[in-house]
């Protein structure tokens, strides 16, 4: 049984370093951002979205934690009043590499639905990648629609 614990303020600066590394590869990867700039961008966001790190207000980091198996993850979302409505978004979701197609996915999403629901969230959003289809696979599977997607024709030049 998986359940969502807040992230100990001693783990975060090794997580900052590991999910902004990341982050960054994967927006240089999708051709977003140029390889020489994308670790300082990627760190420059973070920094902006988590200037108090663990205790940014609106702001939640956790650890995902298995009974047998341990910490086997993270996730980070934050909430926020846009009207009348309390939207969610998920900014990091990750299940260790050795963890996955174990179930823990689908099990750590319906733990943050328990979350929600207490903290009276109207709707969740997320950004994933397109190359990452087993995440949006995931996201399918437990209700997530996609609202929109993007497309990029690449011309090869010499």
């Amino acid at each position: 049984m998986v359940k969502l614990i807040p992230m100990d303020p001693a783990e975060f600066d090794g997580y900052l370093e590991e999910s902004t590394t990341g982050y960054a590869e994967d927006q240089v990867k999708n051709g977003n951002w140029d390889q020489k700039t994308a670790l300082e961008k990627a760190r420059a966001e973070y920094m902006n979205l988590l200037p108090d790190g663990v205790q940014t207000k609106n702001h939640h980091l956790l650890s995902i934690v298995d009974e047998t198996s341990g910490k086997i993850g993270v996730m980070w979302f934050g909430v926020r009043q846009d009207g009348k409505r309390r939207r969610g978004y998920i900014y990091d979701f990750l299940i260790d590499e050795a963890q996955r197609g174990r179930g823990f996915g689908k099990q750590a999403l319906a733990a943050l639905d328990d979350i929600l629901d207490e903290m009276q969230v109207d709707f969740i959003e997320l950004h994933v990648f397109a190359h990452n289809l087993n995440a949006r696979g995931l996201y399918r599977k437990m209700g997530y629609e996609e609202t929109n997607l993007y497309m990029r024709k690449t011309f090869e030049r010499e």
